[in-house]
């Protein structure tokens, strides 16, 4: 059964101000793993919006939205082999899905993006 979802669009420009600004927002917000992954990248704004779109996603699959209540820097979104995404689901965020929703969840999420904007879709079922 569908419990939520969330969508969330970021403008790629937007987000490679932010990054070189050297503001520490990177680090703020991005996982040691999500920060290898994205530097690795030709394009590697396209991979930070997505990420960020995708983590603003699931806080509003949740029904919270950004509120601080949940470091976005400790969870991430990792890649399969074969390039899907997924949330790589750290401690606190179990523990904020459960504060939020019961029984054992499934969180999906799609990422794609053009040259200007990247976007995320995310899908909550309890199974």
């Amino acid at each position: 059964m569908n419990v939520g979802i969330g969508v969330d669009i970021v403008d790629i420009e937007r987000m490679r101000q932010r990054i070189d600004a050297e503001s520490g927002f990177r680090e703020l917000v991005f996982s040691r793993e999500e920060i290898a992954y994205c530097e690795k990248k030709a394009n590697r704004y396209e991979s930070y919006a997505a990420r960020f779109a995708a983590k603003e996603a699931l806080l509003k699959a949740v029904g919270t939205g950004i509120d601080f209540t949940l470091d976005l820097k400790e969870f991430s979104i990792n890649n399969e082999e074969n390039g899907k995404p997924y949330f790589k689901r750290s401690r606190a965020l179990n523990k904020f899905l459960e504060q939020h929703f019961t029984g054992e969840l499934e969180v999906q999420v799609s990422l794609s993006h053009s040259r200007q904007q990247a976007i995320a879709f995310v899908l909550i079922n309890q199974k």
